[in-house]
């Protein structure tokens, strides 16, 4: 009886590390869609009303995409300290901290980093085309991801249950 629940446990514990690594694909999706979602904002509304960047983090911070909102959290929180470093660092520190527990791998907190260099610096028909290319970027890595979701997923989880199975058959 102890055998078969020990079998039980050592194959569904390895089932539950294949599941979380597809769960880490689709987090990591939804976190680009989330800075998708936010490069569009940001575009309307220094298009429409030329909102000032403090402005912008506020807003996003608070009413931003939930998955991705921690990090115009913390930068509001950097943009709080009156400690003369500029936007730009603020915005790559925070999204460099905050970036991967939101899910954001190297590909993406790079292109938001990126972004950190125009924002608030140019004038607004530049800042705009490169909104522009930053959104571009961030859907062609968001394509990749999907593509890795699609061919890996599935792949994630039957591996870690024929792991789970073939470590019990090792072990009886």
């Amino acid at each position: 009886m102890l055998k078969i629940i020990g079998a039980i446990l050592i194959i569904g514990s390895c089932g539950a590390l294949g599941l979380s690594a597809r769960q880490e694909l689709r987090r990591r999706i939804a976190a680009i869609d989330g800075c998708i979602k936010a490069v569009d904002r940001i575009e309307s509304e220094i298009a429409c009303c030329q909102t000032a960047s403090r402005d912008l983090i506020d807003l996003l911070a608070r009413e931003g995409d939930e998955q991705i909102a921690p990090v115009f959290r913390r930068m509001a929180e950097h943009l709080d300290r009156a400690d003369g470093l500029s936007l730009g660092y603020k915005w790559r520190r925070a999204i460099e901290d905050v970036g991967p527990v939101c899910g954001l791998r190297a590909d993406e907190i790079g292109i938001l980093s990126d972004a950190a260099g125009f924002l608030g610096r140019y004038d607004s028909e530049q800042q705009l085309r490169s909104l522009r290319l930053t959104a571009a970027r961030l859907e062609g890595v968001r394509s990749e991801a999907g593509e890795d979701l699609k061919n890996k997923g599935n792949l994630y989880r039957t591996c870690g249950l024929t792991l789970g199975v073939l470590a019990v058959i090792l072990l009886l």
